[in-house]
């Protein structure tokens, strides 16, 4: 799993006007030409505690990590939790991924 870091990349993704939502997660997607996936990992400010966002972010690193291999190659992809996702475990963030994953129709 390659990682986005620099904050330039960030805001081109988010600047794509190209995401989709649910109760628990943002996903924002842009093409990247480059013949594989990089992946970005948020939380929301709003949840206060770092603790907490570091949680989120894990989970969420884990739940692409594991599925990876079933989307489609050559996107930027980056995911941004809720407020609403502290709340949520593992489980339904895994199904809000998936969900978002059909709806922009980049599952293999």
């Amino acid at each position: 799993m390659i990682i986005i870091k620099n904050n330039r990349e960030y805001k081109a993704v988010y600047n794509c006007n190209n995401s989709v939502s649910d109760y628990n997660l943002v996903l924002f997607l842009r093409k990247n030409n480059l013949g594989y996936n990089r992946f970005g990992f948020t939380a929301a400010k709003k949840i206060k505690k770092a603790v907490t966002r570091n949680i989120i972010r894990r989970r969420m690193k884990e739940i692409v990590r594991l599925n990876e291999f079933k989307l489609k190659n050559g996107y930027d992809i980056i995911l941004m939790a809720r407020v609403n996702a502290t709340d949520s475990d593992y489980k339904s963030l895994e199904k809000s991924f998936f969900k978002l994953i059909k709806i922009k129709k980049i599952l293999n």
